[in-house]
């Protein structure tokens, strides 16, 4: 045994090691988990989330009228929003430092990154109304044209949509 004590010092040393390693590694990375889900609740994005399965759960009491608001109940105990929180981080987490949200959340946190959040959705709203107006307008542009040249016919030409499906099995 005694020749073999240098061998479980080493080992010790070893486990030791990476017992340390894998701590601090863990750490880390709760650290940086926690920086983003910070960052990202910022935006206000987290109590909008929270409440999408019961939207969900609502739009389906509308369908199916005749079932108990037991079920819905039970159904809302089993749907939750964390999982997709979780991959939110995640996805955050694989291209941001802990570095880089450091320095988000200090740029989110000033006044110029409260006004970026308080007008975010407003401005998504106006962008999607301008580029829907844009597409609207060429394509105005463009049938204008081809209709101009001669390639585009009032009604269109009737379009084959291929050949038709076969015949579902009789049961």
């Amino acid at each position: 045994m005694k020749g073999n004590s240098w061998l479980i010092k080493i080992m010790i040393k070893k486990i030791i090691f990476v017992f340390t390693m894998f701590c601090f590694t863990f750490s880390y990375a709760q650290t940086k988990q926690e920086k983003i889900k910070e960052l990202i609740s910022l935006s206000g994005a987290f109590p909008i989330s929270r409440g999408i399965p019961k939207e969900v759960i609502a739009t389906y009491k509308k369908k199916y009228d005749n079932v108990p608001e037991s079920e819905w109940t039970a159904l809302e105990q089993k749907i939750t929003i964390d999982a997709l929180i979780n991959n939110v981080i995640e996805i955050y987490a694989s291209r941001f430092t802990e570095s880089e949200v450091d320095e988000l959340l200090v740029f989110y946190k000033s006044d110029l990154g409260r006004k970026m959040i308080r007008h975010s959705q407003d401005m998504i709203h106006e962008i999607q109304t301008a580029t829907g107006n844009w597409a609207m307008k060429v394509t105005e542009i463009i049938n204008n044209h081809l209709v101009k040249k001669g390639y585009l016919t009032s009604p269109p030409p009737p379009v084959s949509d291929g050949p038709l499906p076969p015949m579902m099995p009789k049961k």
